[in-house]
């Protein structure tokens, strides 16, 4: 503990309640602060390496807004450890794990401006900021049985200032055409046994092969068996590249296997359209990724706290 906050802590019984208060959130403030840089110069230290030529061969170089810089003796440049990721030049880090905690709890952005002293402005711009590191919890490859699954959010212009269409009522999420078209974004979900997900937006309709092959092909292994409704395209994707394909009938479990099943899958489906709707009401389509790399982040009981989470965006 830094002396000077055991001076203050010892003069707390001293001061009026309103003094306790702004006290003690000030202190609360400076231990998320040090949290935070703990965190990161930890990271640089595992990681040691220079990112921009890749050298291991650094040296000190100074302080500024609180972390270390260093130099790199093989291409002479100075950096820290959020140089050129999305966090560099981030300010107020006293406020990134109560902000952070606040996406663990969904907070919409009104919420979140009220409960840590932000404007919606800045509010916005780091849930997108964050939300770009939630990318790297994911897995690179599902094994064993596979569950594969398209589902649909009706396209979004939400937060938009100029309108590609014409605005849609609140509160309707339907696609304004019958079955599926242009009007609707395919979202591919694929999850293993081992409760991995992965998630990918594909484009406008109805699912096709080059979609597969180009989103699944390096994340799906070959000697796996892949679970679907029986979709041609899924059909034509197994074949061609030899994987075991087992076909499930309106969503039922296979007659041939009890474990042959898209359950889990749709399942997925729906806890992350609840979550969407229910919660933001909708989002625009062109934050969507974002949106579904939040919600993998919730999935995961890996993730209990504010401080677990920045330690996983930082990896």
């Amino acid at each position: 503990m830094r002396p000077i906050i055991k001076e203050i802590i010892d003069a707390i019984p001293t001061m009026s309640h309103d003094e306790r208060t702004i006290i003690i959130e000030k202190l609360k403030s400076i231990d998320s602060y040090d949290k935070i840089i703990d965190i990161i110069e930890n990271h640089i230290e595992s990681t040691n390496k220079c990112p921009y030529c890749g050298s291991n061969h650094l040296h000190k170089h100074g302080k500024s807004a609180g972390l270390e810089r260093y130099m790199c003796q093989s291409c002479k440049r100075t950096f820290n450890a959020l140089t050129n990721t999305p966090l560099a030049g981030l300010r107020k880090k006293d406020l990134w794990l109560p902000y952070m905690q606040a996406m663990l709890d969904s907070k919409v952005l009104r919420k979140i401006k009220e409960t840590i002293n932000i404007n919606l402005k800045t509010a916005f711009y780091w849930r997108h900021k964050f939300s770009r590191l939630l990318y790297k919890d994911r897995p690179e490859v599902l094994n064993g049985i596979v569950e594969v699954d398209e589902t649909y959010f009706r396209t979004s212009c939400k937060g938009n200032k100029i309108l590609d269409k014409p605005p849609h009522k609140r509160g309707i999420h339907k696609a304004a055409k019958r079955g599926l078209s242009k009007d609707q974004v395919c979202v591919l979900v694929a999850t293993d046994r081992g409760n991995h997900f992965l998630e990918f937006i594909t484009g406008l309709g109805a699912v096709n092969g080059n979609w597969l092959d180009n989103y699944f092909i390096n994340h799906i292994s070959t000697d796996s068996i892949l679970i679907t409704d029986g979709l041609k395209s899924y059909v034509h994707f197994c074949n061609v590249n030899h994987i075991t394909h087992k076909v499930v009938k309106n969503h039922r479990t296979n007659t041939e296997n009890n474990s042959y099943h898209i359950q889990n899958v749709n399942s997925y489906h729906s806890r992350i359209k609840s979550w969407i709707i229910s919660v933001f009401h909708g989002v625009a389509t062109k934050y969507l990724n974002h949106y579904l790399w939040w919600k993998h982040i919730l999935e995961d009981k890996a993730i209990k706290d504010s401080t677990t989470l920045f330690q996983t965006m930082i990896m």
